[in-house]
């Protein structure tokens, strides 16, 4: 005689839901650092776009036993510069963020992070002062060079983020790791785009930022690499291996780790090429041949 079928497990899916959301927590921590407090297990707030800005939003969201598979995060906004209907249509936008089966909590804040009137406050107008003397025109030739050069630098620093694109983090056994690919066709805008991205304070707070870059000299038939293990010795090596064998030219790849106090072994590796690979794929880098595989280039120093 069979046995009648087992009534199904409503709660299926529970523990990995739970795993994934100790997994993105471990990552918002490594990368927010003080300003990602854990009030609970279920309860996490981000402070944006840090614990210690006087205008600072906050993000606090409850995690469901079914987030992410099936539930959203509930979440809410304090604090902050905007009003509070400004507030709730963020958090309408955030909302129609999320999608089931994929964490959002990053998403979340980064986009926060890229909305500055939400918690910037606004100039304060001056009060008129009496006039002064005409000041010496070499002093104001001076002051408007000096603007106009403060002007130029943020308009280069914006083109360069521009251009920049990073991937989701993602943690492994309380080390989080990330991703950054951008175009580079000199050494000059190699050293451009790590000065963009070394300004971050995401990144500053990384313990490793694993780089290599592969630029084509057509004219020389060869190619211009290098590479920078940051501390995480043999790394950036591995990189550039990865590059040269997918080739990939012209890129500039950042692996950024945030160490979480667990040894990784030699499986750091694994998830370093992994993370670069798949931000080098996503980014149309990857050229795709027919078996041979990319031929090795030689090194310009």
């Amino acid at each position: 005689m069979s046995r009648p079928a087992e009534p199904a497990n409503l709660f299926l899916g529970v523990p990995d839901n739970r795993q994934e959301q100790q997994e993105e927590i471990f990552a918002l921590e490594a990368i927010f650092g003080e300003s990602c407090e854990i009030l609970s297990e279920d309860l996490v707030q981000v402070h944006i776009p840090d614990k210690a800005s006087p205008h600072r939003l906050i993000l606090r969201v409850h995690l469901p036993e079914a987030y992410p598979s099936s539930a959203a995060p509930i979440l809410e906004l304090n604090g902050g510069c905007a009003t509070e209907h400004e507030r709730q249509a963020a958090a309408q936008h955030l909302e129609r963020m999320f999608e089931p089966g994929a964490v959002v909590l990053y998403t979340w804040a980064s986009w926060l992070l890229e909305q500055p009137h939400l918690w910037e406050a606004p100039p304060v107008e001056e009060e008129p002062t009496p006039a002064q003397p005409e000041p010496d025109w070499r002093e104001a030739t001076a002051h408007a060079l000096q603007a106009s050069e403060h002007a130029e630098a943020e308009r280069q620093a914006q083109e360069i983020w521009d251009i920049i694109k990073s991937g989701e983090p993602f943690t492994e056994r309380k080390s989080t790791f990330q991703a950054h690919v951008a175009p580079v066709r000199s050494l000059e805008e190699v050293e451009a785009v790590m000065s963009a991205l070394l300004t971050n304070n995401k990144l500053q707070r990384a313990t490793h930022n694993i780089m290599a870059y592969r630029i084509h000299l057509p004219d020389r038939m060869t190619h211009l690499q290098d590479y920078d293990d940051d501390g995480e010795f043999a790394a950036g090596s591995r990189l550039l291996k990865l590059l040269t064998i997918v080739g990939a030219e012209n890129v500039l790849v950042v692996v950024s780790r945030w160490f979480g106090g667990v040894l990784l072994g030699p499986a750091r590796f694994t998830h370093i090429n992994n993370a670069a690979r798949a931000i080098l794929d996503q980014y149309g880098y990857i050229k795709k041949v027919d078996g041979k595989g990319a031929g090795r280039a030689k090194r310009v120093v």
